[in-house]
């Protein structure tokens, strides 16, 4: 039987695969900020680039926010399974999804030309060979239970 898995490491590493929530409500967000631009476009006509070019910056704002949340998380997640070695079922079935679903993402994007929108790909990567490296670590580890706050002793 493995060891427990730290309590620090359980909390990078849900917080950081949390993270990629964020991209996804970037990308939604940039794409409501794209109808709006859309939007200045048919009522304004290009007489107007001062509300043109501010619909712009809200979706690169949009996307940078995304972008930055996202490769934070996916930086925790790195920290959590290697430094302090976060093992557990749930983190093995994210290393495996998330992994294949970049994987598959940055391999289309790549093939349409768009080859600077691959930055995930050497993490995707990482996680996809580390989870079919580790298999057994990660499910057989051991979870480990937080001590109940005193205030729950109910012994005399």
């Amino acid at each position: 039987m493995n060891e427990p898995t730290s309590n620090n490491g359980a909390f990078i590493a849900k917080l950081g695969a949390w993270l990629q929530v964020a991209l996804a409500l970037g990308l939604i967000s940039a794409m409501l900020a794209i109808a709006e631009a859309s939007k200045v476009l048919n009522t304004s006509g290009a007489g107007d680039p001062a509300r043109f070019s501010a619909a712009i910056g809200d979706i690169l704002t949009c996307i940078e926010i995304a972008v930055v949340l996202s490769l934070i998380g996916l930086v925790l997640v790195t920290i959590a399974i290697t430094a302090f070695s976060y093992r557990s079922r749930g983190m093995y079935k994210f290393l495996w999804v998330y992994g294949l679903l970049i994987l598959g993402l940055s391999l289309g994007l790549w093939m349409f030309g768009f080859k600077h929108l691959v930055w995930h790909l050497p993490f995707a990567l990482f996680f996809v060979i580390l989870a079919r490296v580790k298999k057994e670590e990660f499910m057989n580890a051991v979870p480990t239970k937080r001590p109940l706050p005193s205030c729950y002793n109910l012994d005399p």
